[in-house]
């Protein structure tokens, strides 16, 4: 970079208004850059807001009709409730192969087609 370039003005890439001070400085003020970050990073975090949110709502469904730690329901029950079960945090596999699909920690399985066993699953951090 030549010196006229480093006196050229430059502009904030957010607001378009001329950016004074360092010569380094990408932004006229922080509120620009936050608000520049935001808008670059918005539809992954838009992305992970739906996915937790969904997750959330999840756990809320087998805490609720799960209160005491080992039951076996419909899954036509938990799909009435809106239970997605597509969304889950892990997979965790026993020795005799059976997979528990959790959501933090409450756990769902497949008995049989039209049911399921609920647990909450307790692991050490």
């Amino acid at each position: 970079m030549n010196e006229t370039d480093r006196r050229k003005p430059k502009k904030c890439p957010y607001c378009n208004r001329l950016i004074s001070g360092r010569t380094d400085k990408m932004f006229c003020d922080d509120r620009c850059r936050n608000n520049y970050y935001y808008q670059v990073n918005n539809e992954q975090k838009t992305y992970i807001r739906k996915i937790n949110k969904i997750l959330l709502k999840n756990r809320g469904i087998l805490r609720t009709v799960n209160p005491y730690g080992r039951l076996s329901v419909p899954k036509r029950y938990l799909e009435e409730l809106g239970f997605d079960f597509n969304c889950f945090t892990g997979i965790y596999k026993t020795k005799k192969g059976r997979e528990y699909y959790l959501v933090y920690d409450q756990a769902f399985s497949y008995e049989e087609e039209d049911r399921m066993s609920l647990v909450v699953f307790y692991r050490d951090a």
